[in-house]
């Protein structure tokens, strides 16, 4: 095994474990009851240290460990990944299909809803300007995926980029096509629909009206946009009208 990583003379435990005094470990533990190795560090010293590592131009280095996963099983922390996920959304894209591979690595080790929701692509207005149609040919193919947080973050990203013009009636379509039954999957595409909905209801509403997606997405969904105060009340009311009602 290679010597450790390091920045500002720590490695990347010895920062977690340090961060992680100053934190909320029981809170984060209930919030994630099925993750092991939750140390408790709060998402803004997180972004600070993802920080540190871009600006040192040591990422390369981070990067290439973070990927072998060669850390003992004791020091697999949760924040360890979200970490990785935050360097990603940091650093400066030279070479956009070998941002890809990382990216595409990083998918792998996502074990939980806030690792995955953590992630957001680095000067995102330039990316989709250069790289829109690769962007979304990258993200799709996560709505098939088998693992329950690979589909997860294909319908996050595909919500955080693509509801617009171009791309919201084939969405819709994409995400009424998710098979995956995984309880964080359903939770995403409640939110995502909830999205479109706000931002498109014209073409979002029939889904609901002609209810297309299973019960339990789609009243979720009504929840989540009837939570919003970008909606009026008026179309709050037509929408709870269209729940289904659960089966005796």
């Amino acid at each position: 095994m290679s010597s450790p990583y390091r920045i500002d003379e720590r490695s990347i435990t010895e920062h977690l474990l340090e961060l992680a005094q100053r934190g909320n470990q029981p809170f984060t533990q209930r919030l994630h009851p099925d993750i092991a190795g939750v140390l408790g560090v709060r998402l803004p010293d997180l972004r600070a240290l993802a920080r540190r590592i871009v600006r040192s131009g040591s990422w390369p280095a981070y990067l290439e460990e973070a990927e072998r996963g060669e850390h003992p099983r004791e020091e697999d922390f949760m924040e360890a990944r979200t970490l990785q996920g935050l360097v990603l959304g940091m650093l400066p894209v030279n070479d956009f299909s070998d941002y890809l591979t990382h990216l595409s690595r990083w998918v792998r080790v996502i074990h939980s809803w806030s690792v995955c929701d953590s992630f957001s692509l680095p000067q995102p207005k330039k990316l989709l300007r250069e790289y829109g149609p690769e962007l979304w040919a990258f993200f799709l193919p996560y709505l098939q995926r088998s693992g329950e947080y690979e589909v997860r973050f294909g319908i996050v990203a595909l919500m955080q980029y693509f509801i617009d013009d171009e791309h919201i009636d084939e969405l819709l379509r994409h995400y009424l096509a998710v098979s995956n039954e995984g309880y964080y999957v359903r939770m995403a595409l409640a939110w995502a629909i909830a999205e479109c909905y706000t931002f498109y209801p014209t073409e979002t509403h029939p889904y609901l009206a002609e209810k297309r997606f299973e019960p339990w997405v789609h009243n979720k969904a009504i929840q989540k946009i009837c939570e919003s105060r970008r909606i009026d009340p008026d179309t709050k009311t037509l929408l709870k009208a269209l729940r289904i009602k659960a089966s005796k």
